[in-house]
C-alpha cells in the first residue's frame, strides 16, 4: 500500500504539472485510484492484471455504484495505467484488452423462464406459428444471435447428439447443446419445411418464409416483438434479450463462466463476466421475493 501512495502522488505531480488539470479533477482520478488500490489489499497496483480490473468492475456493481460513476473510475484507471506505460514502470498495460465500458451504461435486460415459456406456449395451430415457436425455443436454448439463427442450415442440426453447428462474427465456428424442447419443436416444424421446400432445389437454410425464401433478420425481430406483445411482456423485448436471458439463466444455476463464453463465442471473457452481475441481481430478486422477512 506504501507503494501505491508513492506511485499515486507521483500521479498527482503529473497530472497537475504536465497535464496541467483542476485539482478537483485530480482529486477525482486520486480517489479513484485510492479505491482500487483498497480493492487489491495486498497486491502492488502495478501486478495489476485485467482479471483483478474485471473484478473491480463486478465488486462496483456489488456495491450499487450508478454505471455512470463505474464507468468515470474506469477512465480513471485507464488515464493512469497510460502513466504507468509511459513512466516505463509496467511493460504491459492490463486495461487495454477491455472493451470501452459503454455496455456498463445498461446491463443486459433479461426475461424470467416464465416470461420466455410464455412467449413460446401460445397458439401453435399453423406452421408459422410453429416455425416461430422453434426460432425463440432455440434463441433460447442456444443463446444464439440472430444473424447466427438465420444462417443456419438443415445439416447444421445434429438430433441424435442435440448438437448445433453455428458459424458467429468472423465465421468462426463452435458447436452448441440443444435442449430437448428445442429439439422437439424442430421436429415438428421440419415437415412443414419440407411442404414449402419440395418444389425448390438448393434450399438448405434451417428456417423459411411462407415462400420459401431464407427468412431475414427483421421477420426474426418482428416474430419476437408480436410473441412478447401477446405474453404481456413490458420489458423491451429483443432477439438478444432471449440470448441474455440463456447466459443469465446458466450462471444463476452454477454453469462454469467460461464454459458459457464458449456456448456464447465470445472471444474474450468480459464480454461475458458482465452476466454474473445480472445474475446476483436476479438472486436480490428473487431472495426479497420469496424470503419470508422481506414479505414482512
Amino acid at each position: 500500500m506504501e507503494k501505491d501512495n508513492i506511485l499515486i502522488q507521483d500521479y498527482k505531480i503529473y497530472l497537475s504539472y504536465e497535464k496541467k488539470l483542476s485539482q478537483n479533477t485530480i482529486l477525482s482520478y486520486t480517489q479513484d485510484l485510492e479505491e482500487y488500490a483498497f480493492f487489491l489489499k495486498d497486491l502492488p497496483i502495478e501486478k495489476s492484471s485485467r482479471e483483478n480490473i474485471l473484478d473491480f468492475i463486478i465488486y462496483l456493481h456489488e456495491k450499487n455504484n450508478s454505471n455512470r460513476s463505474i464507468a468515470r473510475k474506469l477512465s480513471s484507471l485507464k488515464s493512469f495505467f497510460i502513466y504507468l506505460m509511459k513512466t516505463e514502470r509496467i511493460e504491459e498495460n492490463p486495461i487495454d484488452f477491455i472493451d470501452s465500458p459503454q455496455y456498463l451504461k445498461k446491463l443486459p435486460q433479461y426475461l424470467t423462464l416464465q416470461e420466455v415459456e410464455a412467449m413460446i406456449n401460445q397458439e401453435n395451430n399453423s406452421p408459422s406459428d410453429i416455425r416461430d415457436s422453434c426460432i425463440i425455443e432455440l434463441l433460447y436454448s442456444c443463446g444464439l444471435r440472430v444473424s447466427e439463427l438465420c444462417g443456419l442450415k438443415t445439416g447444421d442440426i445434429s438430433f441424435e447428439n442435440r448438437l448445433v453447428r453455428v458459424f458467429g462474427k468472423g465465421g468462426k465456428e463452435r458447436i452448441v447443446p440443444v435442449g430437448e424442447s428445442a429439439i422437439n419443436l424442430l421436429k415438428k416444424y421440419l415437415p412443414y419445411r419440407m411442404e414449402i421446400t419440395h418444389r425448390k432445389k438448393n434450399i438448405d437454410y434451417l428456417f423459411i418464409s411462407r415462400l420459401g425464401k431464407h427468412i431475414s433478420r427483421i421477420s426474426v425481430w418482428s416474430i419476437i416483438k408480436k410473441r412478447a406483445l401477446i405474453a404481456g411482456i413490458k420489458k423491451e423485448v429483443t432477439p438478444h434479450t432471449l440470448r441474455h436471458s440463456f447466459a443469465t439463466h446458466l450462471i444463476s444455476n452454477g454453469a462454469d463462466l467460461r464454459s458459457v463464453q464458449e456456448m456464447l463465442g465470445h472471444s474474450d471473457i468480459s464480454t461475458t463476466q458482465i452476466y454474473t452481475h445480472v445474475s446476483s441481481e436476479l438472486l436480490k430478486e428473487t431472495h426479497e421475493k420469496y424470503h419470508p422477512l422481506e414479505k414482512e
